[in-house]
C-alpha cells in the first residue's frame, strides 16, 4: 500500500493542496467528514434521501428487479413537505386550548414517587439481582418487577409507618417519606404533610408535594437550633409582614380544614393482572401481624382511620357496568378473549367533573358554532361525543377542530372548516361576547388560523377548499356590518363609505415602518398586525381569481369570494388598487358574474335551482364594485371606460321582475345595488352616468310615476317593501344627477373667462368642461317628488302604525332630493325668487307643516330615546374583533345592534325632514314658525334632549352615530332660526355634542361653534346666573397668588362676567386651531355634492373615528405642547428639552385663553351629570399643559384665574378623589413621567406660582401611590422651596386631611420628611404648608 505523506508544520497552502490532490488521486480514502452546504427550502426527507443515494454508491451494484422494489419504496416513503404545509404544520394545536382552562393532570406514577438512587462507587450501576420465592397465593400473577419493588418496600401505601416500614439491609438506602415517625419534637410539629404548597395545578402534584416536603424535613434535620433560627430571621426579613403573617394563617387555617374533613386512609393492592389486563383496582387491607404475609379474598377489607365515621360501600364491579355479561360472552363464536377496551366504550358515558365556583373548562362546541354547556345533556346520537380528553361531554373544542383540520381524512377536515365557520359567524353576531376572558377571535388568530384556511384554499377537492373559503369568509369579513351599512343606505348624511382597517395601519408612523420593513417579515409575523394585509401578500387575490375563472365553483362559494374581495377593497385604497391592478380580476368578476347577455334569466329556468350562477348578474358584484368605486376618481373611471359598467346597470334597471326567472327579491336587490352604483359614479361627474341619465329619462319619468299613483306608504307594507328600497335609490340617484346639473352654468361661465375649476394630481389648476346634464333637463323630476312628498306625509298623518322602516327611508330620500333641488335652484339662470317662494310656501303648507302638527310627528318623537345611540348605555362591541383585523362594531356587546337603524326607528324620516324644514325656513325667512315651535318645545323633545345632556355617549365613535349627530345638528339650527323656550338645555346639548362629530363631518364644527355654542342668545342662562351666584360663598374664597403683577380672581361674577364677554371671539379663536382647511374643506364639498371637487367616498381610517375628543377646548393647548416640545414624555419618563421663547406672543396667550375660559364654561355651566373619573382625570391631566407647554402662559392673570375656576369645578363634591393616577391619557405618556416633568417645569420656570404649585401637590395626598411623595421629598426636594401654600389656601380646594390622614406608615418616607426639615429645605415660614404635613406624620409615626 501506497504511503499517503501526511501535513508537516511549515508546509505553504500549494503543500497542502498538491497534497490533497494526491490523496484524492488515489481513490482509496473517503473523508471522515464531509461539508454540507445546507439549503433551507429542503425538507429533512430530502436531505437524508440524498445523504443515502451519497452512501449508497459505495455499494456493489443491485439487480434490475432489486433496483425497482426499492425504487418503489423510497417513492412510497416521499413525504409532501411543501413549504405550504410545513407552515401549517409548525402551527400550535393547543394555543387556543391553554387559554382556554387549565387542568391538573399527573405525570408520573404513584410508585416511582420515591425512587431516588444513589451514587455508585464502583462507577457504573450495580446490577440488580432479583431473587422471588413463588411462596404466596396470588404471587403468581405478579411481574418479577413488582415482586421485587413490593420486597424492597418501594411501593406506596396508605398504611401506618409502623405496618409498613420494609425490611431493608443496613445497605440498601431507605428514602425518606413524609409520612415516616419523626423524633425530633420540634421536626414533629411541622406535621406530616405541606400546608403550604397545593397541588391544585398540572404543574405539581400531591407526589411532588410530598417529596418536597421530605426534602424540606431532611434539610431542617440536618442543621442545629442555632442555625435553625438563623435560617429563619433570614427568610423573614426577606419577606414583608403582610407576606408572613399570610403563611402563618394558611397554615392555621388548613391545619383546621384538614382536623374538619380527615380523608379516608384506605390501602389498595395493585396485582399485575388487575392493573395490566383489566383495569380493576382490588382493594386490600392490612391489619396487625406480618405484613407481607398476603391476605385471602375473605380477609381484604378496607381499613379507615379511627376518626371517620364508618360506612357500608356497596359493592360496583365494572361488570355491573358493562352492557353484557362477560361469562355468556366468552360463549360467542371468535369470543374467547373478551377485549375489556372495546367493551368500556360500550358502557353509559361518564359524568363530567364537578366544577368549582369560578373555575374554567374547555368551551366546546356543536357543529353549528354553539357554546355548550358544560353538562350539557345530549345524545350521543348527535355525533358531538368522541373519544377525546373529556368522553362525557359533548362537542368539540377548538383546539381539536384545529387538529382536524390536519387531517387526511377529506370528511374531517370538511366537518372541522364548517363547524369553524359557524364558530366564527356567532362570535361576529356577539354570542359569545361574554363568555370567555379573551375574546375568541384574538385567540383563533394567535393560534394561526388564518394561515390554516389559506392553506386550505389551495387544497383541490372541493370538500375542503369550499369550507375553507367560508370560514375565510366569516373571519375577514362581518355580515352584521355590511347589512348595517345597508340600511343606513341611501340617506346616510353624504352617504360616504368607511375604510375598515386595522390599527396599526390606522397610525401613519406605524404604517410607514411596516411599509419599510415588510420584506424582511414572514407571514405570520405580518398575520399578527395586519390579517388583510397578509392574506393579500400571501395572493390570497390570486387564488381567488384562479377558482373563480377555473374552478367555477358552487353559488355559495362564489359569494364569499366577492364577500372577501368586497372586504379586501374597503381595507385601504392600497389594497383596493393592489386588487385593480391583478390581471384579469375585475375581467372575470364582470364577465361572468354582471353580464350584457341576460337570456339566461328568460330560460324559464328559475336562479334559485341552478348549480352555477356563471352568466347571471348578481348584486354581490354590483356591491364589490360599488365599494371599489368609492375609493376614488380614477377606480371608477377604470370601471366605466375599461368595463363599461354603465351599460350593464341600464340592462339590469331596465328588467321588469315578473318577466325574468329568478326570485323577486333577488331581481329588487339587483336593480336596488344598480341605481346605488349608478348614483356612485355620479357622485363624480363621469360622463357615461350623465349619458345614461339623458338616455334613460323617459324612463326614470316612468318609474317615478309608478310610485306616484300606485305606491302607498301605510298599505301593503310587505308587499311593497321591495318597492320602497329601490325607491329610496331612484331618489337617491336622481339627486345626484341633480347636483351634476347645478354645476352646469357654474364651470361653463368659468370656461368661459379660462378660470381653473379645480387641481391636478400634479398640483396644476385645470379649467374643466362643463357637465352633460343641464338644469333644465330634469325639470319634469321635482315636481312628481313633490307629488309623492305631499302624498306620504298626507298618509302617514292619518295612519304611521302600518308604516315600515323601508316606507320611511324613502320617504326621507324624497326629502333629500327636494332639500337639495330648493338649495341648488338659487344658484341656476332659471331662478325665480317669486316661483321658489310659492312652491315652498305650498309644500310646507300642504304637507310638512300638517305633518309636524300630527299625533304621528309626536309618537315618532317619542321614540327617539329608545332608537338613540348617545342614550342608551349600549357597550361599543370594539373588543370582539383584534386590532388586526378591525371591524365597524354595529353589533354592540351583547348581540344588539346599534339602536339608530332597529326596525322601528324613526330617524330614517326625522332627518331628512327636518333638514328639509331648517333649509326651507333658511330660504323663507317668513316661513310659518308655529309648527316648527311646537315641535321644538314638545315634551318629547325635551325628554329626549334632557336625556342627551346627561348621557355618557358610549357608542359616540360608532360610524353609525354620525346619523344623531346630524339630526341633533337640524334641531339646533332650527332653534337658532325660531326663539325657544329651552335654550339653555339646546345650548348643552350643542356644546356635549361637539365631541361626537365624526371626521368627514368637520364642517359641523364651526357651524355649532358660530350658530350655537359661541351664540349670545344660546348663552343667556350663563349671565342669569350670575346674579345668583354673586351671594355665593365661593366669591369670599381668596384666589392661589401668582407672582405676576396682576392677580388672578376666583370670583363666579367676574369669571362669568368676562366669559359673557368673549363669547362673540371665542369660536373665532377656536375654529382655526380645531379644524384644518383641508378637512373643513374636504368635509364641505361632500356634504353640498360638488362632484367635480369629490375625488373618493371613503373616510380612511385614523387611531380615532372622531374629529375631536372630550376635551376639544385644549386641543390648541395641546398643539402648542406638541410644536415646542419634540415629543411628549415618553416610557422612559425623561422630559424633552424644550425648543420654546421664554416669551410667548399675544396670540398665543389670546387663543389660550378663549382655551380656559371654553373649558370654564363647561365644566360650570354645562355638565349636568357627575364627571366619571376618566373624565376628571382626563381634564386635570389636560389643563397641567398650561404648566408645560411655554413657560409664561400661567403667569397672566386670566389665564390663571379660569385655571384655577376649571380646578374648583373638578375638585368639588370630592372630584380630587376622582383623579385615579392610574388611568393614562392620550399623549402624556406615563403618568410618573409626567409628574416628573411637572416637578422639572416647576423648579425652573415656576417663581413660586400658587396654582402651579397646586398641582405639584394633588398627588401629596394620602390615598395617592407613595412614589409621588418620595420623588417630591427625594429626586426632587429642592422644588419643594418654592411650594409656599398656606393651609388655607389648600383648604380652599381640598381638605387639609387628604395629606394628613391615614398616617403615613412607610417609614422611609418619615426619613426623607425629617432630612427636608433638618436641612432646612421646608420650614415653618417658607414653606408652611409643607412642614405642617411633614411634621404631622413625624408626630404620629409609630414604628
Amino acid at each position: 500500500m501506497q504511503r499517503v505523506q501526511r501535513p508537516c508544520p511549515g508546509e505553504t497552502d500549494e503543500d497542502l493542496l498538491q497534497q490533497e490532490e494526491e490523496l484524492l488521486r488515489s481513490g482509496k480514502f473517503v473523508p471522515a467528514a464531509k461539508l454540507v452546504k445546507v439549503n433551507k427550502r429542503k425538507t429533512e426527507d430530502a436531505i437524508s434521501s440524498s445523504e443515502s443515494q451519497d452512501s449508497s454508491s459505495t455499494k456493489k451494484p443491485q439487480s434490475r428487479f432489486a433496483d425497482a422494489q426499492s425504487r418503489k419504496k423510497k417513492k412510497e416513503g416521499i413525504k409532501d413537505r411543501t413549504v405550504l404545509q410545513e407552515a401549517a404544520a409548525n402551527v400550535e394545536a393547543n394555543a387556543v386550548l391553554k387559554r382556554v382552562v387549565s387542568r391538573s393532570v399527573p405525570t408520573t406514577a404513584d410508585f416511582l414517587a420515591s425512587f431516588d438512587p444513589l451514587p455508585s462507587p464502583y462507577g457504573f450501576p450495580k446490577p440488580l439481582q432479583i431473587t422471588v420465592k413463588n411462596d404466596g397465593a396470588g404471587i403468581k400473577n405478579k411481574s418479577l418487577y413488582m415482586q421485587q419493588m413490593e420486597k424492597n418496600g418501594l411501593l406506596k401505601t396508605n398504611s401506618s409507618p409502623a405496618l409498613n416500614r420494609p425490611n431493608t439491609s443496613e445497605n440498601t438506602p431507605v428514602p425518606m417519606d413524609c409520612n415516616a415517625e419523626i423524633v425530633d419534637q420540634q421536626l414533629q410539629a411541622l406535621g406530616g404533610k405541606s400546608y403550604i404548597v397545593k397541588g391544585d395545578t398540572a404543574d405539581i402534584n400531591e407526589m411532588e408535594i410530598e417529596k418536597i416536603h421530605s426534602e424540606n424535613l431532611q434539610t431542617i434535620s440536618n442543621l442545629t437550633h442555632e442555625e435553625r433560627l438563623r435560617e429563619r430571621e433570614e427568610y423573614a426579613a426577606q419577606l414583608s409582614p403582610e407576606q408572613l403573617q399570610f403563611i402563618m394563617s394558611l397554615r392555621k387555617k388548613r391545619e383546621e380544614q384538614s382536623k374538619q374533613s380527615p380523608k379516608d386512609n384506605v390501602c389498595h393492592d395493585i396485582s399485575s393482572n388487575s392493573s395490566l389486563k383489566s383495569d380493576r383496582l382490588q382493594t386490600s387491607g392490612i391489619t396487625e401481624g406480618n405484613a407481607s404475609q398476603p391476605k385471602t379474598e375473605n380477609e381484604k377489607k378496607v381499613q379507615f382511620s379511627e376518626d371517620v365515621d364508618k360506612k357500608e360501600i356497596p359493592k360496583r364491579s365494572e361488570e355491573m357496568t358493562l352492557p353484557i355479561d362477560l361469562e355468556e360472552a366468552k360463549k360467542w363464536v371468535n369470543m374467547a378473549k373478551v377485549d375489556m377496551d372495546k367493551l368500556r366504550w360500550m358502557t353509559d358515558m361518564p359524568a363530567p367533573k364537578p366544577l368549582n365556583d369560578n373555575e374554567g373548562h374547555v368551551a366546546r362546541f356543536n357543529f353549528e358554532g354553539d357554546l355548550l354547556p358544560y353538562d350539557a345533556d345530549i345524545s350521543y346520537r348527535a355525533g358531538l361525543h368522541h373519544h377525546g380528553e373529556e368522553s362525557g361531554r359533548a362537542g368539540y373544542s377548538i383546539d381539536e377542530l384545529f387538529i382536524l383540520i390536519r387531517s387526511q381524512v377529506l370528511q374531517q377536515r370538511n366537518m372541522g372548516l364548517t363547524t369553524l365557520g359557524n364558530i366564527l359567524r356567532n362570535a361576529k353576531e356577539g354570542a359569545y361576547d361574554d363568555c370567555f376572558g379573551k375574546p375568541l377571535i384574538h385567540l383563533m388568530i394567535e393560534a394561526g388560523i388564518g394561515l390554516l384556511l389559506r392553506f386550505s384554499m389551495d387544497d383541490s377537492s372541493a370538500l375542503v377548499y369550499q369550507p375553507a373559503i367560508r370560514a375565510l369568509y366569516y373571519l375577514v369579513t362581518s355580515e352584521p356590518d355590511e347589512r348595517c351599512l345597508a340600511l343606513t343606505q341611501p340617506w346616510m348624511p353624504a352617504g360616504l363609505e368607511p375604510q375598515v382597517s386595522s390599527q396599526i395601519h390606522s397610525q401613519d408612523k406605524a404604517r410607514k415602518e411596516i411599509d419599510e420593513e415588510e420584506k424582511e417579515l414572514k407571514d405570520f409575523e405580518i398575520i399578527q398586525l395586519d390579517v388583510v394585509r397578509a392574506l393579500i401578500r400571501m395572493d390570497t387575490h390570486l387564488r381567488i381569481r384562479y377558482i373563480l375563472e377555473t374552478v367555477k365553483p358552487s353559488p355559495e362559494t362564489v359569494i364569499h369570494l366577492l364577500g372577501i374581495l368586497t372586504r379586501f377593497v374597503r381595507h385601504s385604497l392600497t389594497a383596493a388598487w393592489t386588487l385593480a391592478n391583478t390581471p384579469r380580476l375585475i375581467g372575470v368578476i364582470v364577465e361572468n358574474f354582471l353580464p350584457h347577455n341576460i337570456s339566461a334569466l328568460l330560460t324559464g329556468e328559475n336562479v334559485a335551482n341552478m348549480t352555477s350562477v356563471y352568466g347571471v348578474p348578481l348584486r354581490h358584484a354590483l356591491h364589490l364594485l360599488r365599494v371599489w368605486a368609492s375609493q376614488g376618481r380614477q377606480l371608477s373611471a377604470i370601471l366605466c371606460n375599461t368595463f363599461d359598467i354603465m351599460s350593464r346597470i341600464l340592462s339590469y334597471v331596465s328588467l321588469e321582475p315578473s318577466e325574468v326567472e329568478m326570485p323577486r327579491s333577488e331581481a329588487m336587490h339587483l336593480s336596488k345595488e344598480s341605481y346605488a352604483m349608478w348614483a356612485t359614479l355620479l357622485r363624480y361627474g363621469l360622463i357615461k352616468p350623465q349619458e345614461a341619465v339623458s338616455s334613460f329619462y323617459p324612463m326614470l319619468v316612468r318609474q317615478l310615476i309608478f310610485y306616484r299613483d300606485k305606491v302607498n306608504v301605510n298599505e301593503d307594507t310587505d308587499t311593497n317593501r321591495f318597492n320602497f328600497d329601490v325607491g329610496a335609490h331612484i331618489f337617491e340617484m336622481l339627486m345626484r344627477a341633480l347636483n351634476v346639473a347645478a354645476t352646469h352654468s357654474l364651470l361653463e361661465t368659468r370656461m368661459f373667462v379660462g378660470k381653473e375649476s379645480s387641481v391636478n394630481t400634479e398640483g396644476k389648476g385645470e379649467v374643466l368642461q362643463p357637465p352633460v346634464l343641464k338644469w333644465t333637463d330634469l325639470n319634469d323630476i321635482p315636481g312628481l317628488l313633490e307629488t309623492c312628498l305631499n302624498k306620504w306625509l298626507s298618509q302617514l298623518a292619518r295612519d304611521h302604525q302600518s308604516t315600515s322602516y323601508s316606507a320611511l327611508r324613502m320617504i326621507g330620500c324624497c326629502c333629500n332630493f327636494l332639500n337639495s333641488f330648493f338649495t341648488k335652484w338659487k344658484d341656476q339662470k332659471t331662478f325665480s325668487g317669486q316661483e321658489s317662494i310659492q312652491k315652498i310656501q305650498n309644500i310646507y303648507e300642504k304637507s310638512i307643516s300638517i305633518f309636524l302638527k300630527s299625533a304621528a310627528c309626536q309618537e315618532y318623537l317619542k321614540l327617539l330615546p329608545d332608537h338613540s345611540a348617545l342614550v342608551r348605555n349600549y357597550i361599543s362591541g370594539e373588543e370582539r374583533d383584534p386590532n388586526n383585523l378591525g371591524s365597524l362594531c354595529c353589533v354592540t356587546k351583547g348581540g344588539k345592534i346599534v339602536p339608530l337603524i332597529l326596525p322601528s326607528s324613526p330617524l330614517p324620516l326625522l332627518l331628512p325632514l327636518f333638514s328639509l324644514v331648517y333649509n326651507l325656513h333658511v330660504l323663507h325667512p317668513v316661513l310659518e314658525k308655529k309648527s316648527a315651535n311646537e315641535v321644538l318645545d314638545s315634551s318629547a323633545m325635551i325628554k329626549y334632549l334632557t336625556k342627551i345632556s346627561t348621557s355618557s355617549y358610549n357608542l359616540a365613535s360608532n360610524w353609525i352615530t354620525r346619523i344623531e349627530v346630524h339630526f341633533l345638528w337640524n334641531i339646533l339650527q332650527l332653534a337658532a332660526l325660531k326663539e325657544c323656550q329651552s335654550m339653555a338645555l339646546f345650548h348643552k346639548v350643542g356644546v356635549r355634542i361637539v365631541s361626537c362629530i365624526h371626521r368627514g363631518d368637520e364642517w359641523l364644527v364651526k357651524d355649532l361653534l358660530n350658530n350655537i355654542v359661541c351664540a349670545p342668545e344660546f348663552a343667556k342662562h350663563v349671565s342669569e346666573l350670575t346674579s345668583s351666584v354673586g351671594d355665593l360663598a365661593l366669591k369670599d374664597c381668596a384666589p392661589l397668588e401668582s407672582p405676576a403683577t396682576s392677580q388672578p380672581t376666583l370670583s363666579p361674577l367676574q369669571l362669568n362676567n368676562q366669559l359673557q364677554s368673549s363669547l362673540s371671539s371665542m369660536a373665532k379663536e377656536l375654529i382655526p386651531a380645531l379644524v384644518t382647511d383641508v378637512a373643513y374643506d374636504t368635509s364641505t364639498v361632500w356634504s353640498k355634492g360638488i362632484p367635480f371637487l369629490t375625488n373618493s367616498l371613503s373616510i380612511i381610517q385614523k387611531e380615532s373615528s372622531l374629529a375631536l375628543d372630550k376635551y376639544w377646548p385644549l386641543i390648541p393647548l395641546k398643539q402648542l405642547y406638541k410644536e415646542n416640545h419634540q415629543a411628549p414624555p415618553g416610557p422612559e419618563f425623561e422630559r424633552i428639552e424644550p425648543i420654546y421663547g421664554d416669551i410667548s406672543s399675544p396670540e398665543t396667550i389670546l387663543c389660550i385663553t378663549r382655551c380656559v375660559q371654553m373649558t370654564y364654561l363647561i365644566l360650570k355651566h354645562c355638565q349636568n351629570k357627575v364627571l366619571e373619573p376618566q373624565e376628571t382625570t382626563g381634564w386635570f391631566k389636560n389643563l397641567s399643559l398650561i404648566f408645560l407647554a411655554s413657560n409664561d402662559l400661567f403667569l397672566d392673570s386670566n389665564i390663571s384665574s379660569y385655571v384655577q375656576g376649571c380646578l374648583m369645578e373638578l375638585v368639588r363634591n370630592k372630584g380630587y378623589l376622582k383623579i385615579d393616577c392610574s388611568i393614562e391619557v392620550p399623549g402624556h405618556g406615563n403618568v410618573m413621567g409626567w409628574y416628573r416633568s411637572m416637578c422639572a417645569q416647576f423648579k425652573s420656570v415656576s417663581y413660586g406660582d400658587s396654582t402651579f404649585a397646586f398641582f405639584i401637590i394633588i398627588p401629596l395626598q394620602q390615598h395617592w401611590p407613595p412614589g409621588y411623595r418620595t420623588h417630591l421629598w427625594g429626586d426632587a426636594c429642592d422644588t419643594m422651596t418654592f411650594i409656599r401654600l398656606l393651609s388655607k389656601h389648600v383648604e380652599t380646594f381640598i381638605p387639609i386631611m387628604q395629606f394628613l390622614e391615614p398616617v403615613e406608615e412607610v417609614e422611609d418616607m418619615i426619613i426623607l420628611y425629617k432630612a427636608a426639615i433638618g436641612t432646612n429645605i421646608v420650614t415653618e415660614k417658607r414653606t408652611p404648608f409643607l412642614h405642617h404635613l411633614a411634621m404631622h406624620h413625624i408626630n404620629h409615626f409609630k414604628p
